[in-house]
């Protein structure tokens, strides 16, 4: 960053998922890293989504297995793997072997952004904070297992700030830790362009990102299908996001979807633009028996808010996707739970001043909670605060 003396100390991203537009932490990396230029390195180790497309970004990967080939000791294939170091990790924990080239790889580093959002993740996220010893925070975009173990509760008592995406969530850190919390939601820039009413007896629905986790949603908008061609002439589901999602949208809605494939920056905004409203397909399940109803809200509806397109969302009304949006509920934020109540929000964006009200309120939103200038400042300032100190 500018302003510092020495030589620029760098800031770490590390998470489980590769920096890249194929997942929601991937885009979160790449929007969180934006400011710092060329001093930044991220690392990961799953590559079910895919490869990072960055330079900077280093996959840790592999692993093996803690009780492999035997319960104890090394047998003869474990210690062939290290010496020609085709692995990182044993289980989750580095392999004592790499953590020298860890060291040397991150030499330059001097402040770390964690996001884990399981056990297995959070370990693997203390192993190499404590190799790479640096300052950091934790921020929490989800929570996958039930109950957090130590390697949670370690960083959080070693972090500068856990940032947490919801109230539930900064709730059970304070459980869990004694440590400084905040809010931090999903983010993004201004878009250029802005979404208008259409006077047309039709609809589009825009629909983004990834979606195996929000089936039941997809299923309550899959039975309204008929009910909706009653009302408007045509029916259209605009989706974006990689083909490999398409499998998860039920066979009778596939008809009626128009695959725009992924898109980002402006490209994406244009095509949200010409939407009539967004569609969040969950959480829907009970917050009780499902972590993401429970804890996480979905991070593409600050593309909708954004580009001030009013969301249908198909959520619990007790999740934490409910709490989070609570001011804008009815305003903006349409939460249904049945094929009726689908159906009715969508005829009652139909009219000009509920859409345009709706639009307003939404664009606002945007700007008191998922503009990056504003939303990111704290987050931003706490790390300068250690990489202009490191870098002095």
């Amino acid at each position: 960053m500018t302003g510092m003396k020495g030589k620029e100390r760098e800031l770490l991203f590390i998470n489980a998922l590769p920096a890249s537009h194929s997942n929601a932490i991937g885009v979160l990396t790449l929007r969180f890293a934006a400011p710092f230029g060329e001093a930044w390195k991220h690392c990961y180790w799953d590559t079910n989504m895919g490869r990072s497309e960055i330079s900077n970004s280093i996959f840790l990967n592999s692993s093996i297995p803690r009780l492999w080939p035997f319960a104890t000791g090394r047998g003869f294939a474990t210690r062939l793997v290290e010496r020609f170091e085709l692995a990182w990790w044993r289980g989750d924990r580095l392999l004592a072997s790499r953590k020298p080239q860890l060291q040397k790889m991150f030499k330059d580093v001097g402040f770390a952004y964690a996001s884990p959002l399981r056990n297995s993740e959070a370990t693997r996220c203390r192993e190499i904070l404590e190799t790479v010893q640096c300052p950091f925070v934790v921020h929490l975009w989800d929570i996958m297992d039930r109950s957090l173990n130590a390697d949670y509760a370690w960083l959080f008592s070693h972090s500068e700030h856990v940032f947490c995406l919801s109230e539930p969530m900064r709730a059970l850190v304070r459980e869990t830790a004694h440590c400084e919390t905040g809010l931090l939601s999903f983010v993004r820039t201004r878009s250029k362009v802005r979404a208008s009413f259409r006077n047309r007896d039709s609809i589009d629905i825009g629909l983004i990102g990834f979606l195996a986790a929000y089936r039941d949603g997809l299923e309550l908008v899959a039975r309204a299908v008929e009910s909706l061609q009653t009302h408007f002439s045509r029916v259209t589901l605009r989706y974006i996001g990689p083909p490999s999602q398409l499998a998860y949208i039920p066979e009778s809605l596939r008809e009626l979807t128009e695959h725009l494939g992924v898109l980002v920056g402006d490209e994406l905004d244009r095509a949200l633009m010409d939407c009539d409203c967004g569609l969040l397909p969950g959480p829907l399940p009970v917050p009780e028996y499902d972590q993401r109803s429970k804890y996480s809200v979905p991070s593409r509806a600050a593309d909708y808010l954004a580009v001030g397109l009013p969301i249908i969302a198909t959520i619990h009304p007790d999740s934490a996707t409910s709490l989070f949006f609570s001011s804008l509920r009815g305003r903006g934020f349409f939460p249904v739970t049945d094929s009726k109540g689908l159906v009715g929000a969508l005829r009652a964006l139909r009219e000009e001043e509920v859409w345009l009200n709706a639009s307003n309120e939404c664009e606002a939103f945007f700007s008191q909670r998922c503009d990056a200038g504003i939303a990111l400042k704290e987050f931003y300032s706490i790390a300068n605060s250690f990489l202009q100190r490191g870098a002095a």
